[in-house]
C-alpha cells in the first residue's frame, strides 16, 4: 500500500512539472513527517527506486493491485 501511495505521489509531482531530484526530496520529506511519531519511514533508496520507475514510465503510476 505504501509503495502504491509513493507511486501515486511521484506521478502527481511529475505531472506538476517537478524535476526527478525535487520529487525525490519532496517524497522523502513527506514520509519523514508521516512517520515522525510512528516509526521509521521506508529507506531513501526505496523512494529513489519508486521515483525512478515512475519517471521512466513518463509519470504514469503502476496499475492498482486487485
Amino acid at each position: 500500500m505504501l509503495r502504491h501511495d509513493l507511486e501515486e505521489r511521484a506521478s502527481l509531482l511529475f505531472r506538476l512539472g517537478f524535476s526527478q531530484k525535487r520529487c525525490q526530496a519532496r517524497l522523502k520529506a513527506n514520509l519523514a513527517w508521516d512517520f515522525e511519531l510512528s516509526g521509521r519511514p521506508p529507506s531513501a533508496t526505496e523512494i529513489d527506486r519508486v521515483v525512478d520507475a515512475v519517471y521512466r514510465r513518463g509519470g504514469i503510476a503502476g496499475s492498482p493491485s486487485v
